[in-house]
């Protein structure tokens, strides 16, 4: 579809083609909506389920300069599109625009989370509802600091981009910390759908390590912290067992600054909850949602 724009991908669950009440689904940064998939397969037992590809993600557009390089093109070395956190935010309005939904529950994962949330606060007629799983909301006088942002940025842009086939990306992907929890339906789900087949045979992310990295260095881009008290709709925050030091206080935090949101922890997971533990995080939203 069409919105804000540019073309923008999106996914629809709804089971038995019943017309059932609508939930949006935004994935986290670097990710793509087809890994809601167990979430939102669970989910579609209630509600008709609707999911986007973020800008720069997945199959949606990747906004460039006017070079009109390719982003996805082995050779490209730099993209400057803007992934400024407001586009994310005017993208998600835009998208519920071209849907025709307002008034409906968002959940809303990691950098997915903070815009929901900054929609919910400045624009309170797309939001019922709000489930935030571990939201990327810098704290007031506690942001990340550049260079904090540049190494993750770094990283981003240093992550190996392409594998000879899906099974070599799952074994290198199943051996990190990162992923050594992740349900393996889910990370064989993210080999087969967040990856593209190059002309010569290989596999390369739909998201580039560059687009990732831009997101990264535009994390402090939003003021949301100071807006969180705004919020009125009523909000579910999730946090994993296993997440520790930073992200977990962050998550205690913006519960605790809206004021009709309430922290629940997801047992044997961290910041990756949705790919770790579906099963518990479709639960809990089912639960919040039939309140």
């Amino acid at each position: 579809m069409e919105a804000n724009g540019i073309r923008l991908h999106h996914l629809k669950w709804a089971a038995g083609g019943r017309d059932l009440p609508p939930v949006v689904l935004v994935h986290a940064t670097g990710f793509l909506a087809r890994l809601w998939q167990p979430v939102a397969e669970a989910l579609a037992s209630r509600f008709t389920v609707h999911a986007l590809d973020l800008r720069g993600h997945g199959d949606s557009d990747k906004p460039l300069d006017t070079s009109g390089e390719d982003p996805l093109a082995p050779e490209t070395e730099s993209i400057a599109g803007d992934y400024h956190w407001q586009n994310f935010v005017d993208d998600l309005a835009a998208f519920m625009d071209a849907l025709s939904l307002k008034g409906v529950p968002i959940v809303g994962h990691s950098s997915g989370g903070a815009a929901a949330v900054y929609l919910a606060a400045t624009r309170p007629e797309y939001v019922s509802k709000l489930v935030l799983i571990e939201p990327i909301i810098m704290p007031s006088g506690i942001t990340m600091d550049e260079d904090q942002r540049g190494r993750m940025a770094e990283g981003a842009r240093k992550r190996r981009q392409v594998w000879a086939s899906t099974e070599e990306m799952v074994a290198a992907y199943g051996a990190r910390p990162t992923f050594e929890h992740w349900r393996p339906d889910v990370l064989q789900l993210y080999a087969q759908e967040g990856a593209y087949r190059r002309e010569d045979g290989q596999i390369a992310l739909k998201c580039p390590g560059e687009i990732e990295a831009q997101v990264f260095e535009n994390s402090a881009s939003l003021n949301i912290w100071d807006i969180l008290p705004r919020v009125d709709s009523p909000a579910l925050v999730m946090k994993g067992e296993r997440t520790e030091g930073f992200l977990a206080l962050v998550a205690t935090g913006v519960a605790g600054r809206m004021p009709n949101a309430r922290l629940v922890t997801i047992a044997n997971a961290g910041h990756l909850a949705p790919m770790e533990r579906p099963e518990a995080v479709a639960s809990e939203v089912l639960g919040f949602l039939a309140e």
